[in-house]
């Protein structure tokens, strides 16, 4: 603000002040006459009655009043400027103010919408989290729902299979007794012919001699077939490793021991049940080990290759990770006599000697299964070799002493299963147009979906080439656990199948059985082989029945392949 002081003022504004008090003065009081002196003749005269006194004086006066107006602008103005600024502060007062309050409402504003925001997630997370919850439960449900599903489709499975084996046990019984009372007719037909015979020792000795003969010749003519027929009975392999050959069996024979592979399947599938569902609950000791040889078997069986590097590898990690795991692990014991069929049972001194490692029995059933679930899995391949891999890692298994039972192989583990899946392998007989009669030749479901004829014929073939890569095998220091002579057997009894009891299955199984083993045939058996695999190749489709005409094509055509290597059946 500016100085008040009258010095100040006056220097700074003198000339200003003077001419502005000239100019703006009246004219009278510019008028010479104001400063005429008064008459001579006048005794009193005005000590400042001089003309430029008083001149100076109102010079003077004006100038002070000239600097009191101007102070007085001055604190005016000073005065506006000040109001001004005071007004401006207010006002950037107020702005601020209002700014501050906007900014706090602001913040409130941003803290109210976080606050929300962390709501709404709280919110959305909790109904991810009911949602998880409520599809675990789901899930839970349908896993437990699939469990009981399955559990009763076993258990009816296991009752059709109690079904059916209590109708053949019923069949057997009318076979036998059928054959008793063919027996007791035989017996009074010969009495009769004992009777005629000692009535007729007087005739004549030429007319006797006579009937000898008709009898005789008759005899003759009935004992010859009116088809040629390949002896069940294997001859004596070239191998010297062999194991000696199977006897005939009678069809009664083959249905009774069918039925006690059936029955030991239905047991060993009980048993697995039971022992898996056991070991699988919390606090169980073998929980952990049970779940990874169950695992182990399934991945290492999963990997096989052609390459044998590879199955040598998969064999020790089988035996490292899942039997040797098994047969170390102490854990409850079980009476292996029930699962034995084709062996002896050796005498015990006590009840004691008959009890196996219970984990070690899972541990040979989970194999089993896998092993003929890739059987199954690798006849989509036209490389046989996978199987023949495969055939090898069971082979030698089966073929480890420390796994057996007193020196028994626990080849019947292996067998039930291949009973139960294919049952034309071992001369069983049926119909498919009747649901008893497929399910008797093998028709069932397969991976829990209804079986086709594709995925039948690949199943059949599948497992004909698996049991020849079993039963083909000769070991140098060890007996094969499948003697050679059952591959024999299996293709002799389809040979000799009669035509009316010929199904597709039949030469589906048969291809699998001689596609890639004909040459080890010819190894063990030699000439004989060739033989056989004419029957099997050549007359076999010939006398196929309208209805296999396609699935025998496939195995005529067979031999048209082995002239490549130098092997015909002419």
């Amino acid at each position: 603000m500016p100085a008040r002081s009258g010095t100040s003022s006056s220097s700074m504004h003198t000339s200003t002040s003077f001419s502005s008090s000239l100019a703006g003065s009246s004219p009278s009081r510019q008028s010479p006459s104001r400063h005429v002196r008064s008459p001579r003749g006048s005794l009193i005269q005005d000590p400042y009655d001089s003309p430029s006194r008083q001149l100076a004086l109102e010079f003077n006066l004006r100038l002070s009043i000239s600097d009191r107006d101007f102070n007085a602008r001055l604190d005016q103005a000073a005065a506006e400027r000040a109001k001004v600024h005071e007004e401006q502060l207010a006002k950037a007062a107020h702005e601020h103010q209002r700014v501050l309050r906007g900014a706090e409402l602001e913040l409130q504003r941003i803290a109210l919408e976080e606050e929300q925001a962390k709501l709404r997630r709280a919110d959305a997370q909790q109904k991810e989290v009911d949602r998880l919850q409520q599809e675990k439960a789901h899930h839970e449900a349908h896993v437990r729902r699939q469990q009981l599903e399955a559990k009763q489709r076993e258990e009816e499975a296991a009752r059709q299979a109690a079904e059916h084996q209590k109708r053949l046990h019923e069949a057997e019984a009318r076979l036998r007794a059928q054959k008793d009372q063919e027996a007791a007719a035989e017996r009074q037909r010969r009495e009769k012919e004992n009777t005629d015979r000692q009535a007729k020792e007087t005739a004549a000795a030429a007319e006797h001699a006579r009937a000898q003969q008709a009898v005789q010749h008759q005899q003759q003519q009935q004992q010859q077939p009116p088809t040629q027929v390949v002896s069940a009975v294997a001859p004596t392999p070239v191998a010297p490793s062999a194991p000696p050959a199977s006897t005939p069996a009678s069809a009664s024979s083959i249905n009774t021991i069918h039925a006690k592979y059936l029955e030991l399947h239905t047991r060993m599938k009980a048993f697995r049940v039971a022992f898996q569902d056991k070991h699988k609950q919390k606090g169980q000791p073998l929980k952990e080990a049970v779940g990874n040889a169950r695992r182990n078997i399934r991945l290492r069986l999963g990997q096989i290759t052609t390459d044998r590097k590879d199955s040598v590898a998969a064999i020790k990690r089988l035996r490292e990770e899942c039997f040797n795991v098994a047969l170390e692990t102490p854990g409850p014991m079980i009476d292996i006599r029930h699962f034995i069929v084709s062996h002896e049972i050796p005498p015990l001194a006590n009840e004691a000697e008959a009890q196996y490692p219970a984990f070690l029995l899972y541990v040979w059933i989970c194999f089993e299964k896998s092993v003929l679930k890739q059987f199954e899995k690798e006849a989509a391949n036209e490389d046989g070799r996978i199987i023949q891999e495969i055939g090898l890692i069971a082979a030698s298994l089966l073929g480890d002493q420390r796994y057996m039972w007193k020196g028994l192989p626990l080849t019947d583990i292996i067998l039930a299963k291949f009973h139960r899946l294919c049952p034309i392998l071992f001369g069983i007989r049926g119909t498919m147009d009747t649901a008893e009669g497929r399910l008797r030749l093998g028709w069932m479901p397969i991976d829990k979906s209804p079986a086709t004829t594709e995925n039948y014929s690949q199943r059949m073939r599948g497992l004909g080439a698996g049991y020849a890569s079993l039963s083909l095998r000769s070991f140098a220091a060890k007996a094969p656990a499948v003697p050679i002579s059952e591959y024999w057997r299996a293709i002799v009894s389809i040979c000799n199948t009669r035509a009316e009891d010929l199904w597709p299955g039949h030469f589906a199984l048969l291809g699998g059985l001689i596609r890639d083993y004909y040459k080890k045939f010819f190894q063990f058996y030699g000439v004989q082989a060739r033989g056989v695999l004419r029957r099997a190749t050549v007359d076999l489709p010939a006398r196929a029945p309208d209805r296999c005409k396609d699935a025998a094509g496939t195995v005529a055509v067979l031999p048209v392949g082995w002239k490549k290597d130098g092997i015909s059946l002419d």
